[in-house]
């Protein structure tokens, strides 16, 4: 499809929107970051909102709407091309969810899409499809499943079958839809303050000051729901006053509680929100290594850094993968955020939903585990170990700690209910690790542990 910058015209949100789907499915590439790049070059507002609302929208409902083209189509849905595919996708998500689009301008625009790929003889075979589900509406979709049955509620809330058997599985049949439901509510995005420049206040005014309603969130502190209008010009994102992270993210570094510093790492650094929160609560001298093995997300922090005037962290490339990272310790404290699944960001990502495997899990924890050795091997006596992923699996969470925990004598959990603010110590499960839900207060899912390193017990001892 065409790789034309969106334009004002009502078929350029569909053209865009067409373009960053194809770049989904085809490249692997991640809605959000498209989206980022491409909505500013969008002057009215409407257009911007209506190319984000069908980005997101089809990718979050991706399972039905192959349904329901399936339902009226002559042909094999695994048959249909790419660029089709991802018309009709579009053209179905306008008809069945949008109500402000009326009917002709969403099979118009969706059959003009077709006309405009390189299949444009499918231009009759997709307005024929689109006709019918303009005439029999919602009746295509599937029936609201009753109990459990794990096949019918994948597809009604369009998620992988194996993910919601095993949500099933753990969760039971009234918390597993919950989870589901919540997963395909639009993100509300979540800002926290550069409290070097500014208070957590005073962004609440800026940003109310400019059209936006903000609500000081639930569980975070510092952290702002922005729940209507748009980011587009916000000057504190722009001039690095504030930054978009969900709050549950947030909520991870306060897991060091007073642990914090002299010598701190970030092992997984990238983007770098949580390396500000971290040097935020640095002592006077203190210092923060923040490591991540991309150079050019790194390029980029340091970038942020320096505009923002900040002496006390520094930029290390390298692999907590390798056998010799290049990196040295000991650290008073290590924050390890994980490369994960990331199924507790399927309502901000859902383009993973259809990414990810079941045997990627395994694959996964693996590589948890060997950055957690590395770090531990960092840690100095008396220091604390933050694990975190955005991730709901076992797998790379509980067992991945257990896993160390068996073979460090020397580690032991700390409850993370004496860090937490009071707010969020009903986050904290029995074990005394952090777990946040999409379907509690719409925060990402994550899974966090807080580790501490005895003084008293050499890690030698566990025969290492």
């Amino acid at each position: 499809m065409s790789e034309r910058a969106p334009r004002a015209e009502p078929d350029g949100p569909r053209e865009e929107a067409c373009r960053i789907l194809l770049r989904v499915e085809r490249a692997g590439a991640f809605a959000g970051i498209l989206l980022e790049r491409a909505v500013p070059a969008v002057r009215d507002p409407r257009d911007a909102a209506l190319l984000h609302e069908l980005v997101m929208g089809v990718l979050r409902n991706r399972a039905l709407l192959d349904h329901v083209v399936g339902q009226v189509s002559r042909r094999p849905f695994e048959t249909i091309d790419p660029e089709l595919r991802v018309a009709l996708r579009i053209g179905v998500y306008s008809l069945l969810f949008l109500d402000r689009v009326p009917v002709y301008a969403a099979v118009d625009g969706a059959v003009r899409l077709v006309k405009r790929g390189p299949r444009r003889s499918a231009a009759g075979f997709a307005n024929g499809v689109l006709r019918q589900v303009a005439r029999r509406g919602r009746s295509l979709l599937p029936p609201d499943p009753a109990g459990d049955d794990p096949e019918g509620l994948a597809l009604h809330t369009s998620h992988p079958a194996w993910w919601v058997r095993r949500l099933l599985g753990r969760c039971g049949a009234e918390d597993a839809r919950a989870l589901l439901e919540a997963d395909n509510r639009p993100v509300r995005p979540v800002l926290r303050p550069n409290l070097r420049v500014t208070g957590v206040d005073e962004l609440a005014d800026e940003l109310r000051s400019g059209g936006l309603d903000v609500e000081r969130c639930r569980y975070a502190p510092d952290a702002l729901r922005v729940s209507a209008g748009s980011l587009r010009r916000c000057a504190a994102l722009r001039e690095n006053r504030a930054w978009v992270q969900d709050e549950a993210s947030q909520l991870v570094p306060a897991l060091f509680g007073e642990r914090s510093g002299p010598r701190m790492a970030d092992l997984c650094a990238a983007p770098g929100g949580k390396s500000l929160q971290l040097a935020e609560r640095l002592p006077a001298g203190g210092f923060l290594a923040a490591v991540d093995r991309h150079r050019g997300r790194l390029g980029r922090m340091a970038t942020n850094l320096l505009r923002l005037g900040i002496k006390n962290v520094g930029i290390v490339q390298a692999d907590m993968t390798a056998t010799r990272p290049a990196l040295r310790g000991p650290f008073d404290g290590i924050l390890v955020d994980a490369p994960c699944s990331g199924t507790g960001t399927f309502r901000r990502h859902p383009e993973i939903r259809w990414r990810l495997r079941q045997e990627d899990l395994k694959l996964l924890a693996a590589r948890q585990r060997r950055i957690l050795d590395r770090a531990a091997s960092l840690l100095a006596p008396g220091g604390r170990l933050v694990y975190a992923v955005c991730s709901m699996e076992p797998e790379e969470g509980e067992q991945v700690v257990h896993g160390l925990l068996a073979s460090r004598p020397d580690l032991a959990i700390a409850d993370a209910r004496a860090s937490l603010p009071a707010a969020a110590r009903r986050l904290v499960d029995e074990a005394g690790f952090l777990r946040t839900s999409p379907a509690d207060g719409g925060l990402d899912g994550f899974f966090a542990a807080a580790l501490d390193r005895r003084r008293d017990l050499d890690a030698g001892s566990s025969g290492r």
